[in-house]
């Protein structure tokens, strides 16, 4: 138990921290005052200018209100300039600097209005100036892409399908795991064994097949290494969710093969706020009775430094099913989490410095046929340093970035009488160089970047599934987009390649034999093209080859399994998998409508999967004498997967929005037999009154049946669900109060996920009532 105890001291400290952080933010707060109005940066050379301006809410008609009031917080994006976007202070102004003289373009968005592209003409040594008017929406339209390429960029001209999950769309979605909040997107399904044991599944891939990022540097749990690990990004920590599909996303990694999901938490400022911004957060539910909550406290230290404090928890008791499942409920499926994190950030007028200090700690069960015998319960902690150091770079580059991170994860398998079956530990080193190159002719956007990733497995206990190991990663890679046709709204031509040299390697031990390394290089590049067709309109195309280097737990595992109840066979002779790849891209804009439409094939050769074999091994149990369990094989073969998916929400009013949403995959090997845990089809569809107060809505979603499954696996049939929602929020002073309700599974059915492991014994959950209470002040 004694990475557990280290992880509890890990949170412990950070929680110290925090505690001491907010009693500063209390003794700083009669200092708090509105910041002065931004003032524009002077031009740095002759054939530069500055763009400043205010953003407000639209007087007229078409908005349902006339209030005209300055927004803060609006992002602004200058289009074709290599720089992040900036956001409005609290008079709602904005300054761009150092703009090459000529037509730019904007793109202006805020939560609960209509994005507004357009175009201003930046003279050489001058300011210009510009009044923006935003009009209000219950569309929730997507604002700045920032996890599909090396920069900010508008969706319209992104050639790879991006799903942003954020504002009251975020609020509508929350459950009490990340996955559980992406679950309902388009193209995204779970991976289960319990409630807290979930990973994220585009496309029918998980795993190690699927990045997860919290602001942008990778989440360093085991989530990803098997079924019965969890995510520990706890969703309320998130402002947005970015998730990318498909194997186009190589600044991330060639491995993520399916996609990519990035947690914003902005822990590390971008802006410095005007005062201080503090919000709490409940969330409560009932399927899995408790809940959790968050504060989040950003604090400006004079004009130059943001101090960011968060702390919060959850706990929740064992998942309930639907009704006709005699149990009631999953036993030995309860939760628990403490989450902290403590951040300082300094930005000055061409600059970035931020460190961030995170704490995770928790504990679950998993869902077993006979819990007492076999129950299991993994108790652990991840500790995280991350650091960003931003500046303006000369010639080529215009802007040089840094990050880095350093993470400890640790969890412990416990078995029902009490045995430590598994001790896992993870100490991670991640960093990454991104050169942003200034335009040029042709080239717009463009970067150039290497990348560093380390990771030492710490294994032990008598059903340790791998001897420890360590796997190493190096890589290069360059992006850069061509516009032939100038910088207006002609097409785009994205273009990227990586090049990665991994190494895998495990250690010599008596149980697992000699040390074994295995050496991968590999090469993964895509292309495409983003085409204007109307106005707020966009047609593309991405074609991508990616690669992924075998985990350590595919290569060398050969035991049994205590979180799966299998004996694991691994195979260190595997290859990467090597994937290729097409995606057609639909997307329309409008400010009454919002449509994103996307086709999809992907062949992947030396797919890598874990096979039942249909005999059984007896092994040595924890506790003595010994246990019967089902021998799995790590194998290769090749695999095909196509697709399609769509979101739809149409304005039919100002505040009246219906919305109609599906996926359908088709998986299988190239020899005629199905993959394993692939997700069904799905439709939905539903409306939703939302008039920036008051909001109610429902849906139905139909789950189609699942008959196509590997040798072995349970087949689903389908299911219908119904779900609603209504909530308020009320403005009184300075204070904003949120309140959601929200029901899911309406009617208490009693239906299995096809991507569950373990779902011919653990039935999905039943019905769900969630409350969601939210201020800020």
């Amino acid at each position: 138990m004694a990475s557990n105890e280290a992880g509890q001291v890990g949170v412990g400290l950070v929680a110290t921290a925090l505690h001491v952080a907010l009693a500063a933010v209390a003794v700083d707060a009669q200092e708090r005052t509105a910041r002065a109005p931004l003032s524009a940066s002077a031009p740095r050379t002759a054939d530069t200018g500055v763009i400043t301006g205010i953003v407000r809410s639209a007087v007229g008609r078409a908005t349902g209100s006339s209030d005209g009031l300055p927004l803060r917080g609006a992002t602004v994006l200058a289009i074709d300039a290599p720089r992040e976007p900036v956001s409005s202070n609290a008079s709602g102004r904005f300054v761009i600097g150092d703009l090459r003289a000529g037509g730019r373009r904007l793109l202006v968005t805020a939560m609960g209005y209509a994005p507004q592209r357009l175009a201003v003409t930046v003279r050489p040594g001058e300011t210009t100036h510009v009044e923006i008017a935003l009009h209000r929406t219950a569309i929730e339209l997507a604002g700045v892409t920032v996890s599909a390429t090396a920069a900010g960029r508008d969706p319209l001209a992104v050639a790879q399908p991006v799903t942003s999950l954020g504002g009251r769309d975020l609020e509508r979605s929350l459950g009490a795991t990340l996955t559980q909040t992406l679950s309902w997107t388009s193209g995204v399904t779970a991976r289960s064994q319990g409630p807290a044991a979930t990973m994220p599944v585009i496309r029918g891939l998980t795993g190690e097949r699927i990045v997860v990022l919290q602001d942008g540097q990778r989440a360093g749990d085991l989530a990803a290494s098997a079924s019965d690990h969890g995510v520990t990004v706890d969703p309320l920590a998130a402002r947005e969710v970015e998730i990318v599909r498909g194997p186009a996303a190589l600044l991330h990694g060639s491995a993520a093969l399916g996609g990519v999901v990035n947690v914003l938490s902005d822990d590390i400022a971008r802006t410095v706020p005007g005062t201080r911004l503090s919000s709490l957060t409940f969330n409560g539910q009932s399927a899995s009775e408790g809940g959790g909550a968050l504060l989040d406290v950003s604090q400006p230290l004079g004009a130059t430094l943001v101090l960011r404090v968060k702390g919060g928890g959850r706990r929740h008791g064992d998942q309930g099913v639907g009704s006709g499942d005699a149990r009631g409920a999953l036993a030995n499926t309860s939760m628990r989490n403490r989450n902290a994190s403590i951040a300082l950030t300094r930005l000055g007028e061409r600059s970035l410095a931020g460190l961030a200090l995170r704490g995770y700690d928790f504990e679950y069960g998993l869902p077993w046929r006979n819990v007492a015998a076999d129950g299991v319960r993994l108790r652990g902690a991840r500790q995280e340093a991350s650091a960003r150091f931003e500046r303006e770079g000369r010639a080529p580059f215009a802007r040089l970035r840094l990050d880095a991170g350093r993470q400890s994860y640790a969890h412990d398998e416990v078995t029902a009488a009490g045995v430590v079956a598994t001790a896992l530990g993870v100490r991670s080193t991640q960093a990454q160089l991104l050169a942003r190159t200034r335009p040029a002719g042709w080239l717009r956007d463009g970067a150039l970047g290497a990348s560093f990733l380390h990771r030492g497995n710490d294994v032990a206990g008598p059903a340790a599934l791998t001897p420890p190991n360590a796997n190493r990663t190096f890589a290069l890679f360059a992006y850069q987009d061509v516009a032939p046709f100038g910088d207006g709204e002609g097409a785009r031509f994205p273009v990227a390649v990586r090049f990665e040299r991994a190494t895998v390697r495990s250690d010599a031990s008596e149980a697992f034999g000699p040390a074994v390394e295995r050496r991968f290089s590999n090469v993964s590049a895509s292309a495409g093209v983003s085409v204007p067709v109307a106005r707020g309109a966009s047609l593309a195309v991405n074609v991508a080859r990616a690669t992924r280097v075998p985990s350590p737990e595919e290569l060398y595992s050969r035991a049994g399994h205590a979180g799966t109840g299998a004996f694991e066979t691994g195979n260190p002779a595997l290859e990467s998998e090597r994937s290729r790849g097409v995606d057609l891209v639909v997307r329309i804009e409008r400010p009454a409508l919002r449509v994103q439409l996307a086709g999809w094939a992907s062949a992947i050769d030396g797919w890598i999967g874990l096979y039942p074999t249909g005999r059984d091994t007896t092994i040595a149990a924890a506790g003595g004498g010994t246990k019967s369990l089902p021998l799995h094989v790590i194998a290769q073969r090749n695999a095909r997967l196509r697709g399609a998916e769509a979101t739809v929400e149409g304005a039919l009013t100002p505040s009246l929005v219906v919305h109609a949403s599906g996926d359908l995959l088709w998986a299988g090997e190239r020899r005629g037999g199905a993959l394993p845990f692939m997700p069904p089809a799905r439709l939905g569809g539903g409306a939703r009154w939302d008039d920036g107060r008051w909001q109610v809505g429902g849906a139905i979603r139909r789950l189609f049946a699942q008959p196509r499954v590997a040798s072995g696996e349970m087949a689903v049939r389908g299911a219908t669900l119904l779900e609603g929602h209504a909530g308020v929020r009320v403005i009184g002073g300075a204070n904003v109060h949120t309140v959601l309700l929200r029901g899911e599974n309406l009617g208490d059915l009693l239906y299995r996920d096809a991507t569950s492991r373990i779902k011919d014994f653990a039935p999905a959950a039943g019905r769900n009532v969630s409350l969601l209470y939210r201020v800020t002040f």
